[in-house]
């Protein structure tokens, strides 16, 4: 079995949430540094994140939204 086959496979919605955090980084008008910063994450894992290439857990989720200043229900409260 190759490393390609044995990665684990990232759930659809761990792929969206990616997705919507990008997205209201572009409406906020924030880097990829400013929101990892204010989460106390790597920019590299963010982007991770936001590409759908890494799994988030909910302590991560809910740093993020406090890096946004919203809540994390709010930050999950997009058009699955």
């Amino acid at each position: 079995m190759s490393k390609r086959e044995r990665k684990k496979e990232i759930p659809v919605f761990c792929i969206e949430l990616g997705q919507h955090i990008r997205t209201l980084r572009i409406e906020n008008d924030l880097s990829i540094e400013e929101i990892a910063f204010k989460a106390g994450i790597d920019a590299q894992n963010l982007r991770k994140y936001e590409l759908g290439k890494q799994e988030m857990k909910v302590s991560m989720m809910k740093r993020i939204a406090d890096a946004f200043g919203i809540t994390t229900p709010e930050l999950l409260s997009f058009d699955k």
